[in-house]
């Protein structure tokens, strides 16, 4: 062993041989520090519209030696532009305000949340306590279901924003937000909400081209269609920047479906069909399968697929949906146009029959549909969007049809067939049908008469799971949001039309597609005396 570490082994077992010999008399001399615990509430501040508005923040201090508060500094700091709320970075912040209160002011139109950190300092000794706060901007009409209805002959938007708990009402949001008429002439038609309205990972990667994937709503009338930001109610696009060929054209702008869906947007003007890419640009091109123009009166999209049906040819058509590199294609010309940058050329967006997949055998026959069937709509759900269902009836509109496509790779793509005869209450022929991701069962949901039924597609069952008064139609079923399997997943909205006025309804499900035994299971906003005139549709926007 060299010398020098030997000595370095020696002095350190000195040292413990002292300290193992040492006596504790216990004489210490102990001094109490005095102790400082802040509670400060998170502030919420509705985002004002026009005149700024001023919170203030006060903090409850309970210490645990003095009684006053004569000993304590407070001084507050804020984030700095650019730093997000709630961060736990000492210099994220900068110094604000002297005092115990503090008042904070929210621009108008603010969105971001505004962070603050309190200091807390004992002047008798120097010792700091910290608290982290907010004051959180809530954005208009986040949560809400919006709602599109007839007042006067005219389309109007409503909302219920805010929750069973406690809500606000608005009749006309336009007027009571914007002190503005409605966007568009015509008749209500539909109106869709996404939280993420675009691609996530596009936009990540290639948002120096233009992708975003912010909240987006679009609002469709018989005669003209808008896209606007959810928060605001700004129409970011309106007709003449969305349909592009039939104003070009000077084809009448006679809108006859519109839908929204996860991998995009159908639009039916005047009988021909286009398509939005879900690129964040509602940007629509025609819907062609090769040279030929198909009469698409039906759309559905699924987890990695998209399926049409085209009633002229009592047909199913498809196309894949898009992947990350398809974004350099047809996505990013949309986007360089939405900055300015060239004009609209139509990109058709190609349609393929369905086809087989491999050596699993189709259940049905995508080719040929029974021409006295009508398909009124595809909806996805289950297995997390692996499964869609065409919904479909005969003339009487008394018997379902539907047809079932496979997103999975074990399947063939048309994996099965169900008829199911409805209760004699029912007319297909105006009813409504929605899906969610919660369910992985053959379940659908129909709004149809006064009431909202479960179908159990394997069991050949329906199940009424909801009944509005007698003398109402139930006009529209759709869930908060159908593609989580989580809460928003499993929450239905349901709007119904009772003596020309309209309410909404919302019903918390349980895993099997029943109504929950719960309070507020089934929750009637208003206690059905709303301000809406005939509902036609409603969608729920979240952020």
């Amino acid at each position: 062993m060299k010398p020098k570490l030997a000595k370095t082994i020696l002095a350190s077992l000195l040292a413990f041989a002292l300290v193992g010999c040492y006596e504790d008399k216990g004489n210490y001399d102990y001094q109490d520090v005095n102790g400082v615990t802040i509670e400060l509430a998170e502030q919420q501040v509705r985002m004002p519209k026009v005149d700024d508005v001023e919170a203030t923040l006060t903090p409850t201090i309970v210490q645990t030696k003095e009684t006053g508060e004569e000993n304590l500094d407070f001084q507050w700091l804020i984030t700095k532009e650019g730093a997000k709320a709630m961060s736990d970075k000492m210099t994220d912040y900068t110094p604000y305000a002297q005092g115990k209160a503090c008042k904070v002011t929210v621009k108008s139109g603010q969105t971001d949340n505004i962070g603050l950190l309190l200091v807390v300092t004992d002047k008798l000794n120097g010792t700091q306590w910290f608290k982290i706060t907010q004051v959180k901007i809530v954005k208009p009409f986040n949560p809400c279901w919006f709602v599109l209805h007839e007042q006067g002959g005219k389309a109007q938007l409503g909302a219920v924003e805010g929750t069973p708990e406690g809500h606000f009402v608005f009749a006309d949001v336009y007027q009571s937000e914007r002190n503005e008429p409605f966007p568009l002439s015509g008749k209500p038609l539909a109106v869709a909400a996404r939280k993420v309205y675009g691609n996530k990972e596009a936009a990540s990667l290639f948002g120096f081209w233009g992708f975003t994937a912010n909240p987006g709503m679009v609002i469709a009338t018989t005669e003209g269609v808008a896209f606007v930001t959810p928060s605001t109610l700004a129409v970011k696009y309106s007709t003449d920047k969305i349909l592009f060929e039939p104003i070009a054209k000077g084809t009448p702008i006679k809108i006859d479906n519109y839908k929204m869906d996860t991998h995009g947007e159908l639009f039916v003007n005047n009988g021909k069909a286009y398509f939005a890419h879900m690129d964040g640009t509602c940007v629509p091109y025609s819907l062609k399968e090769g040279d030929k123009y198909p009469a698409i009166s039906a759309y559905g999209a699924g987890n990695n697929a998209l399926y049409f049906y085209d009633s002229g040819a009592h047909r199913f058509l498809k196309r894949g949906s898009l992947g990350l590199q398809d974004f350099y294609g047809t996505p990013k010309s949309s986007a360089s146009l939405r900055k300015g940058y060239g004009s609209w050329t139509d990109r058709g967006v190609l349609l393929k029959p369905v086809g087989q997949r491999g050596t699993y055998v189709n259940v049905f026959d995508p080719d040929n549909v029974p021409a006295e069937l009508t398909i009124a709509d595809i909806v996805a759900g289950g297995a997390f969007g692996n499964q869609l269902y065409a919904v479909g009836y005969n003339n009487a509109g008394k018997r379902l049809t539907v047809f079932k496509f496979s997103c999975r790779s074990t399947e063939p793509f048309c994996a099965a067939k169900y008829t199911v005869d409805m209760p004699g209450e029912v007319n297909l022929k105006i009813a409504k049908f929605t899906a969610s991701y919660a369910y992985s069962a053959d379940l659908l949901f129909m709004a149809a008469a006064n009431k909202v039924y479960r179908i159990d597609l394997k069991r050949n069952k329906v199940v009424e799971i909801y009944a509005a008064p007698a003398d109402a139609q139930v006009v529209c079923a759709k869930f908060k949001d159908r593609e989580t399997t989580e809460t928003l997943g499993t929450t239905l909205g349901v709007a119904y039309n009772q003596g020309g006025k309209g309410t909404v309804v919302e019903l918390k499900l349980t895993a099997a597609g029943d109504l929950a035994r719960t309070s507020n299971a089934s929750f009637v906003y208003g206690n059905g005396s709303l301000p809406f005139g005939k509902i036609v549709d409603i969608a729920f926007n979240y952020e």
